[in-house]
């Protein structure tokens, strides 16, 4: 929850210096808030798909060092 204010704040801050600086209004939508949980959800899906394929491939060779020393 200390995220969500965090970020609040920051970016009313960035809307004020963004309204100094260019003279325009932007504006911080729930919608914008979904986007963002959304795009944090897939980067760690990602994340999380590149790891088990790490592991896997790891295990893979474990599987083969171990069968090819059962094997000489």
């Amino acid at each position: 929850m200390e995220i969500a204010v965090d970020m609040q704040t920051r970016i009313s801050k960035l809307s004020e210096r963004y309204l100094q600086e260019l003279r325009k209004y932007y504006y911080v939508t729930p919608t914008s808030y979904l986007e963002l949980l959304n795009t944090f959800q897939k980067l760690v899906s990602d994340r999380i798909k590149m790891i088990d394929d790490i592991i896997s491939r790891y295990e893979t060779g474990v599987n083969k060092i171990l069968t090819t020393e059962q094997q000489v």
